[in-house]
């Protein structure tokens, strides 16, 4: 079946070559260039329109001059370069937002809130900007002598700023395994964290730990999580996850026997559902009638869940 998950299938074209030889603050000054702006979490957003906004400068110059944010080359866009500027510095206003000429129609939203209304590659877009500027919030110091960072390579590589180191840094990436098992009987196994919303049951999941495989860290999570031993572990597809910073590896497997039995430590609830109770789960943030909630439209729990439940046995 055709796969398809928000957050990835971009289309960009990195400018790998042109982020080694550019000037940051002429690419920011550049007539031509546009804006991919981020704000605490949030990014504009038109609900009536199927594209991300892009800025031009003359409504990011005035912020750009007075906050001197930390921004980055996407890559080039129409034979223009595309920046993602962060102005979490900047102070807030009425609509949540800062304050910024926005044009009408279109408020400050969170990612998730537009993943699963936008087009593929609008998402991945978003996600990559969102993920990189999260990286550079977070990465400020060397973690190997705790100088300063001077980014480079327009703002994609922080370089210690310590002769004596000089240790590069570079985007981190989290890989995560999250696993759909199911048993002889046609069921398959799910489970739900207590933080989550009432109802929420999703596919175990958790992260690649140093030394495994994929297949390996997918068998341990279900059986740390869950109790249960499974074989015949199958990919499926992965989405990028900037929330903050993880790529999702999906997989499917097969149950070795055994009732699920939870951690509860990260885990307060896992059971076996067939393709009739999941018939009855709520979506988009209602439960169902017996008070189950699917996950949301936009990740790849959801895919997996209903790539089985529209599969013939």
């Amino acid at each position: 079946m055709t796969i398809l998950l928000s957050y990835r299938g971009g289309t960009l074209d990195r400018a790998n070559l042109l982020r080694h030889a550019a000037d940051p603050a002429e690419l920011l000054r550049r007539p031509d260039a546009r804006f991919l702006v981020y704000w605490r979490g949030l990014h504009p957003v038109d609900p009536a329109r199927s594209t991300a906004l892009r800025l031009d400068p003359l409504r990011v110059l005035p912020l750009i001059e007075a906050l001197d944010p930390p921004s980055l080359l996407l890559g080039m866009e129409d034979d223009a370069p595309l920046i993602a500027l962060d102005l979490s510095a900047a102070d807030g206003h009425g609509d949540g937002g800062p304050v910024l000429d926005l044009p009408d129609g279109w408020v400050w939203q969170g990612l998730r809130a537009v993943g699963a209304l936008l087009p593929a590659e609008e998402t991945a877009l978003l996600a990559y900007a969102r993920g990189m500027l999260l990286w550079r919030a977070r990465t400020r110091f060397c973690s190997v002598c705790g100088a300063p960072l001077r980014f480079e390579d327009a703002g994609h590589i922080g370089s210690c700023t310590a002769p004596a180191c000089a240790t590069q840094h570079y985007p981190r990436t989290d890989p995560a395994v999250i696993v759909l098992v199911g048993d002889p009987a046609g069921r398959i196994l799910l489970g739900r964290q207590p933080q989550w919303p009432a109802g929420l049951y999703s596919c175990l999941a958790g992260f690649v730990e140093p030394g495994e495989a994929l297949e390996d860290a997918a068998a341990r999570e279900v059986f740390e999580e869950a109790g249960v031993r499974i074989d015949d572990v199958r990919y499926v597809a992965s989405q990028p996850w900037p929330f903050p910073s993880s790529l999702m590896v999906g997989f499917t497997a097969s149950a070795c026997g055994a009732d699920p039995v939870p951690d509860h430590s990260e885990i307060e609830d896992v059971r076996w559902f067939t393709r009739a109770e999941l018939d009855r789960f709520g979506a988009d943030g209602t439960p169902g009638p017996d008070g189950y909630l699917l996950p949301g439209p936009d990740s790849i729990a959801r895919l997996l869940i209903e790539r089985w439940r529209r599969s013939v046995d």
